[in-house]
């Protein structure tokens, strides 16, 4: 999509890391929490009855509510870029808004800095080819529910769809999720392990009345969808609820106390489409990009 670029920081060493999605112009978005845990920044600006109309920025970040403080570093880099809600002091507010996942208890208690933040968008390109480990998706992890067993990496995934009309949809995934990851076919490809290699099936434990005795408020998806089709903010905020149903479909179990579940939303063109076209779509991609997280997932020892 021409008018987005991503940049990622990735701190491999220490287990985090975070993604900034920029755009050429202030976008319309909203969003949809099915999660009971989330960590986010400048929601209420997506609301519609908020006063900003638009967000200048989107970052996705590890570091739990520590990492959100480096949207300054984003906010930073556009001011300096004149990017912003215009204020009568002459100046520009960036309105940047973000969301985190938790992932201090992967290697080391630390979250991304507003500096690296701001690294993140001098490096940030249109159609950036980092998956997986990279990013927000640093210190992911999938498959945390059931006890004595091993969880498997998470990651960043993309998946896009591209109509010969000309609409484009595309969703990014962090995929931190609690549960396992299951395939269009049902088939777990990711989660959590057991000592003899095979997969322990969070869905199956939990149906078995088997009880979560132990914490685990390490999780969290993040979505980030755009289209370049035009819509207003509760437009967008339908298609969000909409793209819920793809983290339904990929994840097991999905939006649980312990997962800060968000899916934002976000309009960066005047295509015309028909708002249940894009939303049947942005199922499909945000199924497909949480698959493609977990693509080279592998089994991760703490």
């Amino acid at each position: 999509m021409k008018s987005l670029s991503i940049g990622h920081f990735t701190n491999a060493d220490l287990g985090t890391g975070l993604t900034v999605f920029l755009f050429d112009q202030p976008a319309r978005a909203a969003y949809c929490i099915p999660g009971s845990s989330p960590a986010t920044r400048e929601l209420h600006i997506l609301e519609p009855d908020s006063n900003v109309e638009h967000i200048d920025a989107l970052m996705l970040t590890g570091g739990s509510a520590y990492g959100l403080g480096a949207a300054n570093g984003v906010m930073q880099w556009l001011q300096e870029k004149g990017q912003g809600k215009k204020m009568p002091h002459g100046g520009v507010v960036p309105i940047v808004a973000a969301a985190a996942i938790y992932d201090m208890a992967f290697k080391a208690a630390v979250a991304p800095t507003i500096d690296e933040a701001y690294q993140a968008c001098k490096q940030a390109k249109p159609n950036n080819p980092l998956r997986g480990r990279h990013g927000v998706g640093t210190g992911a992890t999938i498959g945390k529910l059931v006890q004595k067993t091993t969880r498997m990496s998470g990651g960043l995934g993309m998946a896009e769809i591209k109509l010969n009309n000309g609409l484009e949809v595309i969703a990014y995934a962090a995929v931190n999720a609690v549960g396992d990851i299951r395939d269009a076919s049902n088939h777990i490809i990711a989660g959590a392990k057991l000592p003899n290699g095979s997969f322990a099936d969070c869905r199956d434990y939990l149906l078995a009345g088997n009880s979560n005795k132990t914490s685990h408020e390490e999780n969290t998806t993040l979505v980030a969808l755009f289209t370049n089709a035009a819509f207003s903010q509760i437009e967008l905020k339908r298609i969000a609820k909409m793209a819920t149903a793809g983290m339904a479909q990929a994840i097991s179990p999905v939006f649980t106390r312990y997962d800060g579940d968000i899916v934002f939303c976000i309009s960066l063109g005047d295509f015309k489409a028909e708002e249940l076209v894009v939303g049947t779509i942005a199922v499909e991609v945000v199924r497909k990009a949480i698959l493609n997280a977990v693509s080279e997932s592998v089994e991760i020892q703490l």
